[in-house]
């Protein structure tokens, strides 16, 4: 069960403030071209990304940089619930705010400083009034409301890189029992070998693990299956490979290792709702901001 408690949207710049009861796993495991600021006011949350799992509770702040592969879950099943904002920013705004104050370089903060933060109080204040102040501004719709909102998170995020560039991020949970462990080391060899066909017995004979234990564990600590993760990995740098050159879609099937052009349409859509095809003729709408994939 959840409630929309509040949502609003103008130009490049989406609000959104959600509460969700009991225990809740995000459904669709992605990447996408916006940037999250993710704020929980209550509750605790498990993330994964960049191959390790963390956690996040009440008053802490999660970078997420543009195409980032991530998930968050509960963190047990008798989750009683969150509460959370996320502030979301499409690559093209965060390029106009980098061209209009370009030495707050925000594209390269992000790329950075990804992570998830715990916030002082004048830290979680600041956000907050960040917050309630997007919100007076769209409700009341005064005369320049939307360069009011521009200018309060150019303001905010003054004051966020300067808070960071001496505050480290939280470091990923440790391994425990050897559980986090393996499936670390799994998720970096899928990674690296992604475009390798890689079945789960190969898996268990190179972990010394039974493809049974690996399936389990890997879903539990990550979120995602075996095939899924290899799967999104994929698409992530297929997508990269449609915006950077001009490979045919056949050729890109095959070098992010899909023997069939038909199942690497069919998977592409299931990840970015559209084919292939149509997202490269849609490049000029997207203007997608062009990162290195991270292996």
């Amino acid at each position: 069960m959840e409630k929309l408690s509040y949502y609003t949207s103008i130009e490049g710049i989406s609000l959104e403030h959600m509460v969700r009861y009991g225990k809740f796993d995000m459904r669709v495991k992605h990447f996408h071209n916006e940037y999250e600021i993710f704020y929980i006011l209550e509750g605790t949350r498990s993330f994964f990304f960049n191959n390790r799992n963390f956690v996040a509770a009440k008053g802490d702040l999660i970078l997420i940089d543009t195409n980032l592969i991530h998930m968050t879950k509960s963190i047990s099943n008798d989750d009683s619930g969150h509460n959370r904002i996320i502030l979301y920013l499409t690559p093209d705004k965060v390029q106009d705010f980098d061209t209009k104050y370009p030495s707050l370089h925000l594209t390269r903060f992000f790329h950075q400083h990804y992570g998830v933060y715990h916030l002082t109080q004048q830290q979680q204040n600041a956000f907050l009034d960040l917050y309630y102040l997007i919100k007076q501004e769209c409700n009341d719709k005064k005369h320049n409301y939307k360069q009011a909102v521009e200018l309060a998170i150019t303001s905010y995020f003054l004051y966020l890189t300067r808070e960071l560039d001496v505050q480290a991020p939280q470091n990923p949970l440790l391994p425990k029992e050897g559980k986090h462990q393996h499936v670390y080391e799994i998720a970096d060899y899928l990674s690296q070998n992604y475009e390798k066909e890689i079945s789960l017995e190969a898996l268990a004979e190179q972990f010394y693990l039974s493809k049974y234990y690996i399936c389990r564990l890997f879903k539990e600590v990550t979120g995602y299956t075996i095939r899924e993760y290899i799967n999104v990995i994929r698409i992530q740098h297929a997508k990269q490979y449609l915006e950077e050159t001009d490979y045919s879609i056949a050729r890109i099937a095959e070098i992010v290792g899909y023997g069939s052009t038909t199942h690497f349409e069919q998977t592409f859509k299931t990840y970015m709702t559209m084919s292939p095809l149509k997202y490269r003729k849609n490049l000029d709408i997207i203007k997608p901001l062009v990162l290195p994939v991270n292996p």
